[in-house]
């Protein structure tokens, strides 16, 4: 089992395939398991890394003061360990703004981002007709964030996968494996969505961002995520918009074959070679 010390944290990674690296940031309440079939996809084309985030799965390590930092951090140290980089992101959720800060700070590190659905809620308090939204959702946040503060994981993880759910009732639906997996680290999540980074990138970060970036959303998902995903996309120089039909919040898991595709057809599209 592959591990990585970085200053207090030790890193779980796997890396796998040829050709030019690429790792897989996954969000928050899961951990690298949820993109084994997209790894899975793109490891012929691609040399794929997954890791655990700090506290998520086997990798360890204290609760985070600056949490985006900190796992951006993390992330930048364990590429420099491990000598991979520079490095395609493939990002999801809460991951999202750790990949943007990995490549505001460590841009030699960075090739190209691919982000999916990020929780920047933030982003829609710029516009006066979609401000109230944002208020809305930043105080379902804090509700959320309450319910942990009080020990009442399992009610905050319902609210938490009900927002984020294609259906309603989305946490009654999900199987009870994955309920336990969920309120293992609700914590975790409780920590990071209170980070302002991980609801509203800075601007500097996208304004100076040249890279080629897939933004994606899913044509399933809650209506919100749709605008933010777009917001994104519309304050970055150099992105592509995707909309990804009959899919949700994590296409990786329920439809990865098409995932897969739309991130490799971006990758040669956009001129990135494979080797």
């Amino acid at each position: 089992m592959p591990t990585v010390s970085v200053a207090d944290t030790k890193l779980w990674y796997e890396v796998a395939g040829r050709g030019d690296p690429t790792v897989f940031v996954h969000g928050s309440l899961v951990d690298h398991t949820t993109w084994e079939r997209v790894r899975r996809g793109l490891a012929p084309s691609l040399q794929t890394l997954v890791y655990d985030r700090r506290g998520y799965g086997t990798s360890s390590g204290p609760h985070r003061v600056h949490p985006v930092r900190d796992d951006a951090g993390d992330l930048s140290r364990l590429l420099d360990a491990i000598d991979l980089y520079p490095v395609h992101v493939i990002a999801h959720s809460y991951g999202v703004a750790v990949g943007l800060r990995l490549a505001a700070d460590r841009p030699e590190m960075v090739r190209s981002l691919v982000l999916h659905e990020p929780l920047f809620v933030g982003l829609l308090e710029d516009d006066p007709a979609t401000a109230p939204e944002a208020d809305r959702l930043r105080q379902g946040m804090r509700e959320m964030q309450s319910l942990v503060r009080s020990s009442r994981q399992e009610e905050a993880a319902r609210m938490v996968v009900d927002a984020l759910s294609s259906e309603e009732r989305g946490w009654d639906r999900t199987s009870p494996e994955v309920q336990r997996a969920i309120l293992r680290y609700v914590d975790r999540w409780s920590e990071e969505i209170m980070d302002p980074e991980a609801t509203k990138p800075e601007s500097a970060a996208l304004n100076d961002l040249l890279i080629p970036v897939l933004v994606t959303t899913g044509e399933r998902s809650p209506p919100f995520l749709h605008r933010v995903a777009a917001q994104l996309a519309g304050r970055l120089r150099n992105a592509t918009f995707r909309s990804l039909p009959g899919v949700g919040h994590v296409p990786h898991l329920s439809d990865p074959d098409q995932f897969i595709a739309l991130v490799h057809g971006f990758l040669v599209e956009r001129a990135v070679p494979f080797t």
